[in-house]
């Protein structure tokens, strides 16, 4: 088949979409597909895919959405793809995958997460000009019963029946990961390295976070919660909380040293390879105000490492079989505050963690493809009948 995959930026470094993008797009090309990614810039290569980079155009983001939205279609038109695949709002396209969630579901997360003010938060949202035209978009796309919605997890699925009324359109395809191949060897290796860097001993319990953005990620709460736990828990064993990302960090800091933490929390730089720092963990934690189905999440469970989120995360639905702890909410102190109880103890954590290795297969890069080119072969049938 002929794929074209449409991505507004493809820059691995950005993570999220265009990494999951990178490890789709690079396993439908190995099996023998052509795949052309449609982008507006793009910095990311691999054999059997070509990157169309059709420019950024226009002073303002809402206007470089609307030109790209633009491009997309005189290339759709151009191209002669037997699918075209979207991860943003544009038309042209019949396969829509929301990894960034519904525009709806976005704009609510914004009011959520200002708790009482939330209603403010909402009456500005048709202020941002560039949301308002992709939320235009995907009503528009919504009304086209040739377009394939593929929500990343349950609770995008539900988001499309409350705002648009979607059921038979929708299939839910889970976000899917890969990892590094290594030995049970260089995994010991990399604890031992990284845990000794930031002085945790060997009996220390080492939560880890990733967060490009670290409010929406929790990080605030996911420090004042810690900070609770150690209080209550009088310190009886070493533990540390790694936090991983760049965005935010000085302020954060700033919060640690507040909360008395200082010296238990360690801030890390963005990281292309997460993976060691999962090795040197016990437990993952994420307090997501809003994640369609997060990376990391997935990323823990498929290492084995146990995971604290909320209900507002997608691939909290991975964790159904014990691979993790959900909570109601980020300011669920006393829930999250029992979870990292739990998880700091070595024979809870054990059951976790056999739990996690029982998902692995269906989270896998394998399994997210086999499951697209399901959908993407229905759709060539039905064309063809139809012609």
């Amino acid at each position: 088949m002929k794929i074209a995959w449409v991505i507004e930026q493809m820059n691995t470094s950005n993570g999220g979409k265009e990494t999951s993008t990178a490890q789709v797009v690079g396993a439908l090309a190995d099996a023998g597909h052509e795949v052309v990614i449609l982008c507006q810039k793009g910095s990311w290569s691999h054999p059997g895919v070509t990157v169309n980079q059709l420019g950024v155009r226009g002073p303002t983001r809402r206007a470089q959405a609307a030109n790209f939205a633009s491009d997309v279609v005189s290339a759709v038109n151009a191209g002669g793809f037997d699918i075209v695949h979207t991860v943003t709002p544009v038309n042209g396209a019949n396969v829509y995958q929301l990894r960034s969630g519904s525009i709806p579901g976005q704009i609510e997360a914004g009011s959520r997460r200002w708790g009482r003010l939330g209603f403010v938060r909402k009456m500005l949202a048709p202020l941002s000009l560039r949301r308002a035209l992709l939320g235009r978009i995907e009503k528009q796309m919504a009304a086209q019963p040739g377009v394939k919605f593929l929500p990343v997890s349950r609770m995008v699925a539900q988001e499309l029946a409350q705002h648009y009324g979607l059921g038979s359109q929708v299939c839910v395809v889970y976000n899917a990961v890969s990892g590094p191949s290594v030995s049970p060897d260089q995994r010991a290796k990399w604890r031992r390295e990284l845990r000794a860097r930031i002085g945790a001993s060997d009996d220390a319990v080492v939560f880890v976070t990733a967060a490009n953005n670290m409010l929406l990620k929790g990080v605030p709460q996911t420090l004042r919660h810690f900070a609770r736990w150690r209080d209550e828990s009088a310190r009886k064993a070493p533990a540390r909380l790694v936090v991983i990302g760049d965005e935010s960090a000085r302020r954060m800091g700033r919060l640690a040293a507040r909360l008395g933490v200082k010296d238990e929390v360690v801030f890390v730089p963005h990281v292309d390879d997460v993976f060691p720092w999962y090795s040197a963990a016990d437990a993952c934690i994420l307090l997501s105000w809003y994640d369609p189905c997060s990376r990391v999440v997935l990323e823990a469970l498929r290492w084995g490492l146990p995971s604290i989120t909320t209900v507002y995360n997608g691939a909290a639905e991975a964790l159904a079989r014990g691979g993790g702890i959900v909570v109601s909410s980020p300011e669920d102190a006393r829930a999250v505050v029992a979870a990292m109880a739990e998880l700091a103890d070595p024979s809870h954590r054990r059951r976790r963690i056999e739990a996690c290795e029982s998902c692995v297969e269906e989270i896998s890069i394998e399994h997210h493809v086999a499951r697209l080119l399901e959908v993407y072969e229905s759709l060539v049938r039905r064309r063809i009948q139809q012609m």
